[in-house]
C-alpha cells in the first residue's frame, strides 16, 4: 500500500490535501510526468479521481493512459456523490474520445435521471446544487454526442 493510500486508511482528511494537490499539478503539463504514478493512485478513492483525472491527462505520456478507464472512474465518482462537480471537470479534460456508448448512457443518467445526484448539504442548497449538476451533465451530453463537421446552412 503505498503512502497516499495508508495515509487516507487511517484519516480520511488526507484525501483532501491529495486533492488540493493533484489540482495545480495539471498546470505542470509534461513537466510533471514524474508525478504520474502518485496520481494513479489517487484512482481507487472516489473523492479523489475528479481532481486526479485532468492531472494525469495533462502531466502522463497520452499512450500511457486509459482514457476509457479513465472516464468509467470518473463517472462511478460522480454517481457516488463524491464529486460530481469535479467529475464533469474531467469527463471534459477526458474529452468524447474517451467516452463507451455506456458511459454516455450513464452521464445521460446522472443528467436526467429520476434520483437526485446530489444528496447531502444545508437543505436550502441541494436542489439548486443538483439542478446546476444536472445542467452541466445535459450540456456535457449534447456536446458529446453533437455530430462533428456538419454544419447548418444560414439563411441569407
Amino acid at each position: 500500500m503505498g503512502r497516499t493510500a495508508e495515509r487516507h486508511a487511517q484519516n480520511s482528511w488526507s484525501q483532501w490535501s491529495a486533492v488540493r494537490a493533484a489540482r495545480p499539478t495539471a498546470l505542470l503539463g509534461p513537466a510533471g510526468r514524474p508525478l504520474t504514478s502518485r496520481l494513479k493512485t489517487l484512482l481507487d478513492d472516489p473523492v479523489q479521481v475528479p481532481a486526479a483525472v485532468p492531472a494525469l491527462t495533462a502531466v502522463a505520456a497520452p499512450a500511457s493512459l486509459d482514457r476509457t478507464a479513465l472516464a468509467s472512474a470518473v463517472l462511478w465518482s460522480a454517481e457516488q456523490e463524491a464529486d460530481p462537480t469535479g467529475a464533469c471537470d474531467a469527463l471534459e479534460a477526458l474529452g468524447v474520445a474517451a467516452l463507451t456508448a455506456d458511459h454516455l448512457r450513464r452521464l445521460s443518467a446522472l443528467a436526467d435521471g429520476d434520483a437526485r445526484i446530489i444528496r447531502s448539504g444545508a437543505e436550502d442548497r441541494i436542489i439548486r446544487q443538483d439542478e446546476a449538476l444536472r445542467n452541466r451533465a445535459r450540456a456535457l451530453v449534447t456536446t458529446f454526442t453533437a455530430p462533428t463537421g456538419l454544419t447548418t446552412p444560414t439563411a441569407p
